[in-house]
């Protein structure tokens, strides 16, 4: 069982990581790619970072709406993460990825698969009304997404 205090941690420092990706959902990436494929692929992580984003404010207790507005989020994320495998064919090089995900695409599709399990479980927990279900796969979540990003996303400036 988790601490709530340690939820609580995990919890805000994920929200601060959804929101400064988010404030780019629709803005330039500073890249200068014209590839279609790229800005989907921004899109949908972008989408996922939202999600999260969202959900964290709704668990947290930070805003008040129905129940299904939790269930929401979480399913919205779940669908966005099981679209990431699909998101780099070749040709979309460019953007936040990393040249590693062409060269290594075994191991990116094993963590898309990863952030596409923790985010379904997110949901299911969520649709069971499973609190404590939910901080266990929101902290999977987080980390396989984390797990991803490290390997094979551009740093922040």
């Amino acid at each position: 069982m988790f601490e709530k205090a340690m939820i609580h941690r995990l919890l805000l420092g994920l929200t601060a990581s959804a929101f400064l990706i988010t404030g780019t959902a629709t803005a330039d990436d500073g890249h200068d790619d014209d590839n279609d494929a790229v800005k989907y692929r921004h899109q949908v992580m972008a989408t996922m970072g939202s999600s999260f984003g969202a959900f964290i404010l709704l668990f947290m207790n930070k805003v008040e709406q129905p129940e299904k507005h939790l269930v929401a989020n979480a399913r919205i994320l779940a669908t966005a993460a099981a679209l990431t495998a699909d998101l780099v064919p070749e040709g979309s090089q460019g953007g936040e990825a990393l040249p590693a995900i062409w060269d290594d695409m075994d191991e990116y599709q094993k963590l898309a698969q990863e952030v596409a399990d923790a985010t379904a479980s997110l949901a299911a927990s969520a649709e069971a009304g499973d609190r404590a279900g939910m901080g266990k796969a929101f902290k999977a979540a987080g980390q396989s997404c984390k797990g991803c990003h490290d390997k094979f996303r551009e740093e922040d400036d």
